[in-house]
């Protein structure tokens, strides 16, 4: 299994990474959690990082590693138990299950987090307005030179998924992998690319200058069939889950009184949050991608049965992999089901 094999590599790093991210709580119960990113895509976990109250208030001290966009790393992390958590795209955790990783979803946190911009001049020459109804906005996407994550990933899937609802395939735009954000923009600007799907928030400097339009946004729930896809997941190994059921009943609450905050007292989150991890970040482009994300996060820290299954036929769509072995009444917690 390709996660296990790299994951003992790493384990010694995590001792001195996750260092400087131990909250300053003096709760019982340690845990430890490796997260695909600090963004606002995973803010639960980041706010919880700033503010130790709220997993400290449920007896928990969280010691947490960013890896900062290496999720294949934290499943690795998770699976070597150098972490007892991961928080990573649910794909990804999907995935290691069908490949023979015995995995649990503790928290199911945040849903569609990515959109898509185009170039000004793109969006002019498609004569399609940024407020048409969003099949005429699909449909204008045809033939353009289009980048996005690898195939097999979550913004992948979505874009693919998109495209099908507008009658056509990946083979109708002009696509390749790009990961770089100061790439995309730049390329957008330039005319070298059309445009770009990627994290809420990412490409929000288009707009500061008036180069780039936001074209699709799936946290804003332009798309009704993807508002409740399950885009980041909390992992545990499934033995860890077995053996700590009163201690992860507390994370899932901690991860929903996180997500609860973030939505009811936006201002004070907002603050404790930028302060922490983006005290530098200019404030328009942290509002605009903090307001954005505040509409993606899983009220309860919850998914349906439903939504979970669509996420997985996507991933066979995608991969043609078996997911049996990923499905929601095995995977998923019951504090996490959503009716």
């Amino acid at each position: 299994m390709k996660y296990a094999s790299i994951g003992y590599g790493i384990a010694a790093a995590f001792v001195v990474a996750s260092a400087g991210y131990a909250t300053s709580a003096t709760a019982e119960d340690l845990v430890r959690i490796a997260t695909a990113s600090t963004s606002v895509a995973h803010g639960p976990l980041p706010l919880s990082m700033a503010d130790p109250s709220i997993f400290g208030n449920n007896g928990i001290r969280i010691e947490v590693t960013n890896l900062n966009g290496q999720s294949a790393n934290c499943i690795a992390a998770l699976l070597s138990e150098s972490v007892e958590l991961c928080q990573v795209g649910t794909p990804t955790g999907t995935d290691a299950i069908a490949e023979g990783a015995k995995l649990k979803a503790v928290a199911v946190v945040t849903g569609p987090i990515n959109e898509i911009f185009i170039s000004k001049k793109a969006a002019e020459a498609s004569g399609v307005s940024p407020d048409a109804p969003v099949e005429e906005r699909i449909k204008a996407l045809k033939g353009l030179n289009l980048v996005t994550a690898a195939p097999g990933t979550a913004h992948y899937l979505t874009l693919a998924a998109t495209l099908e609802k507008g009658g056509f395939t990946m083979d109708d735009v002009r696509y390749r992998t790009l990961g770089d954000v100061t790439a995309m923009i730049e390329s957008i600007r330039a005319g070298q690319i059309d445009g770009a799907l990627w994290t809420i928030g990412s490409l929000a400097p288009l707009l500061m200058d008036d180069s780039g339009v936001r074209w699709i946004s799936m946290a804003r729930g332009d798309i009704d069939e993807f508002k409740t896809l399950p885009y980041v997941t909390v992992y545990a190994r499934a033995d860890w889950v077995d053996a700590n059921q009163d201690l992860v009943e507390r994370l899932h609450k901690s991860y929903a009184d996180a997500i609860q905050q973030l939505k009811t007292e936006p201002e004070r989150t907002s603050k404790v949050f930028k302060d922490a991890f983006f005290p530098n970040l200019d404030q328009a482009l942290w509002d605009d991608g903090f307001n954005m994300a505040r509409q993606a996060y899983l009220d309860g820290a919850k998914t349906t049965a439903a939504a979970w299954q669509q996420s997985l036929d996507m991933q066979v769509k995608g991969t043609g992999k078996n997911y049996e072995a990923a499905s929601f009444e095995a995977i998923v917690i019951p504090a996490a089901r959503a009716e």
